[in-house]
């Protein structure tokens, strides 16, 4: 008898198949792993607060571009409205620094947060990434505290310039480039 034809016999298909009592030694030794075909019932496990979080903020591609995208249109529009605010050191001050926020906020949506906090204080990021935090904060400070026009534009320098330093460590040899050059415009 050809294939064919015992395949088309329903005696011998079912013949085919052992019966459900007669395992043999693969299926055996897979359900001795832990690797049955057929899934067993796990126990429910409650998941971590840290999991939970994890679960509820993680975002697709399409997410992240958009969440990146409309970040960094705010601190583009945040940072031009505080141009037009310049003699005002109040308004000035809380724009700009809002619009530094939103620029680092919207690089977060790219690599994650968590990452990005990472890479800001790594051993070359350190100290720029300490000044130019500072820098914001004491720019807020001077401007909504103090009121004073002279401080806040040291600290908007500073701080323009520590955010500068932070972005050009992330191109290859760029601080080296930039150090150069602003050290052959002084001599």
């Amino acid at each position: 008898m050809s294939f064919w034809k015992r395949s088309q016999d329903p005696e011998a298909v079912l013949s085919a198949v052992p019966p459900p009592e007669s395992k043999g030694w693969w299926t055996r030794l897979k359900e001795t792993a832990g690797l049955g075909d057929e899934p067993e019932e796990l126990e429910m496990v409650e998941p971590t607060l840290l999991q939970q979080v994890n679960q509820a903020t993680t975002l697709n591609r399409t997410q992240r571009i958009y969440g990146f995208l409309i970040f960094l249109g705010l601190a583009l529009l945040f940072g031009m409205m505080a141009s037009f605010f310049f003699l005002s050191p109040t308004r000035f001050a809380v724009l700009y620094t809002l619009s530094n926020v939103l620029m680092i906020g919207s690089t977060m949506f790219l690599m994650g947060p968590v990452k990005q906090i990472v890479k800001m204080f790594e051993k070359g990021r350190l100290l720029a990434t300490v000044v130019y935090i500072v820098a914001m904060f004491l720019t807020l400070f001077s401007a909504i505290k103090l009121h004073n026009f002279i401080l806040t534009l040291v600290f908007f320098i500073i701080q323009m310039l520590a955010m500068i330093w932070y972005s050009l460590s992330y191109i290859p040899f760029a601080r080296e480039m930039a150090w150069k050059m602003f050290s052959q415009c002084f001599r």
